[in-house]
């Protein structure tokens, strides 16, 4: 994720677990396409994602796999199967292990960090410096993530303080679609990560999606630069 002067809304599609859903996403102008390898609803194989990849190329888009505390090894294995750009390591994964799986990788690597209240956003700090970027999302229960569930954007600031203190950019997930995106949307986060948000009976749906990113473009219009 790369910072930019004039303010261009970052957006990435994730939970893409099928063909279907891999080529409705790359027709989009979305930044980021997203895999989930770890335990979900929406879990994926390096294997599948690969002959997808292989079978319609990404255009521009980076490649972001999903991984939740999953060990060394396997996150290894997917990057070598599969043409990522980034691991998103959505666990409970600590410095040592992100320090390791970066020196032995040549990915970008992003923390997510789970919102709970304002003090959530000290928990970045041990990892400023190694990440290449973060994900702030809401953890609902023992699910890490894909719950649909948003945290108070009230305090997207604090995090976006962070970001621009250190320059490491950042996406917002959880609970993200077409009827909630015009309340974030003023608080100007660098970048949108959505799943289920894009979805129709489960599958990722065309029109939403094209519906999320004129949205975006219409409010990148109307701020011009941060």
């Amino acid at each position: 994720m790369e910072s930019l002067n004039v303010f261009k809304t970052k957006v990435k599609f994730c939970g893409n677990k099928s063909l279907e859903d891999y080529e409705a996403s790359v027709k989009t102008d979305a930044d980021y396409l997203g895999f989930v390898f770890a335990r979900s609803k929406r879990q994926v194989t390096p294997d599948q994602v690969a002959q997808w990849v292989a079978l319609v190329h990404p255009r521009n888009k980076r490649l972001v796999g999903i991984f939740v505390n999953q060990s060394k090894e396997f996150i290894l294995h997917a990057i070598r199967t599969v043409p990522l750009d980034v691991v998103q390591c959505h666990g409970d994964e600590d410095l040592t292990f992100i320090k390791d799986l970066k020196a032995e990788s040549d990915v970008d690597i992003w923390k997510v960090i789970h919102h709970e209240d304002e003090s959530t956003v000290d928990k970045l700090k041990p990892f400023l410096g190694t990440i290449d970027g973060f994900v702030v999302d809401k953890k609902v229960g023992n699910q890490y993530g894909g719950t649909g569930t948003s945290f108070n954007w009230g305090h997207i600031p604090l995090y976006d303080k962070v970001s621009c203190e250190n320059d490491i950019p950042y996406l917002i997930a959880g609970g993200i679609n077409v009827e909630t995106l015009q309340e974030l949307l003023p608080f100007s986060p660098q970048g949108i990560d959505l799943s289920s948000g894009i979805e129709e009976n489960f599958a990722k749906s065309e029109e939403k999606m094209n519906l999320i990113e004129r949205m975006v473009r219409e409010h990148d219009k109307r701020t011009n630069t941060r």
